[in-house]
């Protein structure tokens, strides 16, 4: 069973509901607290700002000396500069609770909270060398729990695939350090265009991938216009003839169905530069 610490003075009656049923929650104050995690594991530590017994940002190293499990604050909007320092701290999410969030709102924070904290571990130990993002195998890991999580509760994710295209003709004409530089320009056009909760990585022979947080269409599209905006741009001081060229596809995840799949078959099925026909959603 899915647990939950509440580091503060109770575990308020809407957190509970929005844990759901099926998550074990207990509170303790923060010197409990950190004697259980001496010893127990929790799935999730909620931390409320207001009654945990010490700032915020200093409760946060103490539990960050002890565990690197996911960080949701709690806190009133008046205190957003005290929330900034936490998360700087280690903390990885916030929810502001001036009135009862919803259960939709706390479960929305938790899953930023686990996403960040699976992102970030994922990122000091799996990543890829030439880009920086995530590697292939760290990508297909989080990719697999959120078809398991897609199946389960019909959530929908959407897979956007960016092809660099053109990499064997550069890495003949130029040598590797200019195709290296077209990977990392693309990456870095990639990671800024998405937000930090989406999982981004080289899959290889110059195929990103992004997995988003609920990608509809409107936004998916404004993404692959910044990115495509960003290749225009890339002119490189050593190599002026060069251009980055893109073609990108994407998918919606529902219900476990292989999105990654459907998009990288639309993306070699396209013959053209530019946005691919979505392969759903």
């Amino acid at each position: 069973m899915p647990s939950a610490l509440v580091v503060g003075n109770s575990v308020p009656p809407w957190l509970a509901d929005g844990l759901g049923s099926g998550c074990r929650a207990e509170a303790a104050p923060l010197a409990d607290a950190l004697e259980l995690l001496r010893t127990d594991h929790y799935d999730l530590i909620v931390l409320d700002t207001e009654s945990c017994g010490r700032p915020a940002p200093d409760a946060v190293r103490a539990l960050r000396a002890y565990r690197q499990t996911p960080i949701l604050l709690l806190a009133p909007r008046a205190l957003r500069e005290t929330v900034a320092l936490a998360l700087d701290a280690g903390a990885d999410e916030f929810l502001f609770n001036d009135g009862p969030p919803s259960r939709e709102l706390v479960r929305h924070a938790v899953e930023h909270a686990l996403l960040r904290r699976s992102l970030r571990e994922l990122a000091e130990t799996d990543v890829d060398p030439t880009t920086g993002l995530l590697s292939p195998a760290a990508f297909r890991r989080l990719y697999e729990e959120r078809r398991a999580r897609s199946r389960l509760f019909g959530e929908r994710f959407t897979v956007l695939v960016v092809q660099v295209l053109d990499v064997p003709r550069v890495q003949a004409a130029y040598g590797a350090e200019a195709l290296e530089g077209m990977l990392q320009h693309a990456a870095g056009a990639l990671r800024g265009a998405v937000r930090s909760t989406d999982a981004v990585a080289h899959l290889g022979h110059g195929i990103l991938a992004a997995l988003l947080d609920n990608g509809d269409r409107q936004r998916v599209q404004s993404i692959t216009d910044r990115i495509h905006a960003e290749a225009q741009h890339y002119r490189p001081v050593r190599y002026p003839g060069l251009l980055l060229r893109l073609r990108t596809a994407h998918a919606t995840l529902e219900n476990g169905a292989d999105a990654l799949g459907q998009a990288t078959r639309t993306l070699s099925a396209a013959s053209e530069p530019g946005p691919a026909p979505s392969a759903g959603g």
